[in-house]
């Protein structure tokens, strides 16, 4: 199929056929009404953390603590977990191996004695350098997490 300015025809086609119910399709779909006790897990998930860890000055072990949590409660995508939890110092270790002299701190914001960091501050910094590149798709997706860990710190979005 070739689509262009020129040559373009919408294969999507109105019916007006109607469907009569039967009785036994009546009992087909059900309401879940467990939506109202999950809204209020996720205001406590949010909470916990930002009452559990300082996402100023945490190490990378409490980031992926923090998303696995959010993961798990269902309010981060298995995307921004995947992104939260790779781990860019043992990345760059790695590449080390075979290039010592070429491959630098894979991390933009460096970290203390302790290995603490601040990820806003590096989410932020991330963002920024994909936007230089232009990369707009990781532009996008770490100003996500910058902010998904400014709601866990109680800062305004």
């Amino acid at each position: 199929m070739q689509v262009n300015a020129s040559n373009y025809q919408p294969n999507a086609c109105l019916t007006m056929q109607s469907r009569v119910q039967g009785k036994s399709d009546s009992a087909v779909f059900t309401v879940d009404n467990s939506g109202t006790a999950s809204k209020d897990a996720s205001k406590d998930i949010w909470a916990e953390l930002g009452s559990k860890y300082n996402v100023r000055h945490a190490t990378f072990d409490e980031l992926c603590e923090i998303a696995h949590k959010l993961y798990s409660a269902g309010q981060i995508s298995f995307g921004d977990m995947a992104i939260m939890t790779f781990d860019w110092k043992r990345a760059a270790d790695d590449l080390r191996k075979g290039h010592p002299d070429v491959v630098a701190d894979l991390n933009l914001v460096p970290a203390d004695s302790k290995g603490r960091r601040d990820w806003i501050a590096e989410f932020d910094a991330r963002a920024k350098s994909a936007f230089s590149q232009g990369n707009n798709f990781g532009y996008i997706h770490n100003q996500r997490l910058a902010d998904i860990l400014r709601r866990i710190n109680g800062e305004k979005l």
